[in-house]
């Protein structure tokens, strides 16, 4: 005679466990992919270029206005002294 098939036991498994295990998978797999990490390289390289040429323009501006006005300085003492 067979012995009858068994049947599984059903194991209580709360929602709490499956939770921290469904995390505790998400970091792994966070962890492995690195898709992410290029990512940030670029927006760190992105945000470096962008404030090597603030710094720039800043430094083109500052010098421009000084030469524009050691230059109108320099026409207004012409025109003072050639009206004397």
């Amino acid at each position: 005679m067979r012995e009858p098939a068994t049947i599984p036991k059903l194991v209580h498994v709360s929602t709490t466990y499956l939770r921290r295990e469904t995390m505790m998978n998400f970091i792994k797999n966070f962890r492995k992919d690195e898709a992410g990490a290029v990512t940030v390289d670029w927006v760190v390289l992105t945000a470096a270029v962008v404030g090597l040429a603030v710094a720039a323009y800043t430094q083109i501006e500052t010098s421009t206005t000084t030469l524009i006005n050691a230059a109108a300085d320099r026409v207004d003492t012409e025109n003072t002294l050639a009206a004397d």
